[in-house]
């Protein structure tokens, strides 16, 4: 059985392209609670104290655009005739 994403869910893995100190140590995708897919990142980071926490980065829609298009009733018709 596949893993199904469902809203306010979401995975990131272990990033194998992480070349530079600045690039994400996880990538993955989360599902909105409207339903739209979008990538996410994750990084380790220290406190001054020296506590670990996770930064996390929301990016761009899965597959370039929104995933929800605009209901029928959502759209205003400017047309005249």
């Amino acid at each position: 059985m596949s893993y199904e994403m469902k809203p306010g869910q979401g995975s990131a893995f272990k990033s194998d392209d992480k070349k530079e100190e600045w690039h994400a140590d996880f990538r993955g995708k989360v599902m909105l609670p409207s339903g739209e897919t979008r990538y996410i990142d994750i990084t380790k980071k220290k406190t001054k104290a020296g506590d670990t926490w996770l930064a996390v980065k929301i990016g761009n829609p899965v597959g370039g655009a929104s995933a929800k298009p605009a209901l029928k009733e959502d759209m205003k018709d400017d047309i005249p005739w």
